[in-house]
């Protein structure tokens, strides 16, 4: 029967793969205030399609708050036009979707794989340690991917965390999808933690 540490790392897991897809998917990693007239999350070449007032995302943006309305029209892939919006887009912030994209990738392996482990009594085999690996890489991939975003966003576009009470603002905001991605990454060192003691203890066993 598998063990209560097993199992507590097995819902980590759990919880990190799905913050991770969250994060990856949703529109809301920064939210400005104002018009963007730079090259984060715009088309770059007609005014009119600048960012006003809308939510980012690393593969879509939105105009007005998304999560309230829940109504797609006034979104935009990056991908539509012949990648108009996403050719436009800086190179970190390029690299930032690609370890997202990863991130997502290693934290299903590392699920199945761990879910796998609730039922393997081989002795031969040791599915814990390629769970521990593969959420070791998530970990590494997600806080790369959050502090990239997190440092080139308030550099580029003076992206705040919180909205300043004593001066007047159009800086943009993080949003929520970028907090999962924190919360994520929180949540995969925690999982890493948890494999490496059950390694430990097989190693001890």
């Amino acid at each position: 029967m598998a063990s209560c540490v097993v199992i507590s790392a097995v819902i980590c897991v759990l919880i990190t793969a799905v913050a991770t897809i969250v994060a990856f998917a949703t529109p809301n990693w920064l939210k400005f205030r104002g018009e963007n007239g730079g090259e984060l999350c715009t088309a770059g070449l007609v005014r009119g399609d600048y960012c006003s007032s809308c939510d980012c995302g690393l593969w879509i943006r939105c105009n007005g708050d998304l999560t309230a309305s829940g109504n797609l029209d006034n979104c935009r892939w990056f991908f539509a036009d012949d990648f108009r919006i996403e050719n436009n887009q800086p190179d970190w912030f390029k690299a930032v979707q690609g370890l997202m994209a990863v991130a997502v990738a290693s934290s299903l392996l590392a699920l199945l794989i761990g879910l796998f482990s609730l039922c393997c009594y081989c002795k031969s085999c040791n599915p814990h340690q390629a769970a521990g690996a593969f959420i070791n890489l998530t970990f590494l991939l997600l806080a790369v991917a959050v502090c990239v975003f997190g440092a080139q966003s308030h550099l580029d576009a003076n992206a705040e965390v919180t909205a300043s009470q004593s001066i007047v603002s159009d800086h943009p905001l993080f949003g929520w999808s970028f907090w999962v991605a924190v919360g994520a990454t929180g949540m995969a060192m925690i999982s890493s933690i948890l494999y490496f003691c059950v390694g430990r203890r097989d190693e001890i066993l």
